[in-house]
């Protein structure tokens, strides 16, 4: 009888010694500090490349590198512009869509 209430007590100990832990280690978890989100003035001045060309005057698509991430996102130029054209946003009109020109 004495060994199961040593082997009780042993395991309880053992329990709350692990909730303590997880207690510890959730917080500091939520207290890491991280950075910022990229927003839409991230992408300005992005460079980037077309990856589905860019009508005259129509969208097309872009992949830039946004906090080092890349990003696919709708462009549209003042011209055409070809797959594989090299490209710097100069304005962002929504979190998915910029406007681009050749660079």
């Amino acid at each position: 009888m004495t060994s199961s209430v040593l082997i009780a007590g042993g395991a309880g100990t053992a329990i709350l010694l692990l909730t303590y832990l997880v207690v510890r280690l959730s917080r500091w978890a939520r207290e890491i500090p991280t950075d910022a989100t990229p927003g839409r003035a991230d992408l300005l001045g992005a460079i980037g490349v077309v990856v589905t060309p860019i009508s005259e005057h129509g969208y097309g698509e872009v992949r830039v590198r946004v906090a080092g991430q890349p990003v696919k996102l709708r462009a549209r130029a003042a011209g055409a512009l070809p797959l594989g054209a090299a490209v710097f946003v100069i304005e962002a009109t929504s979190h998915t869509s910029v406007v681009v020109e050749p660079f």
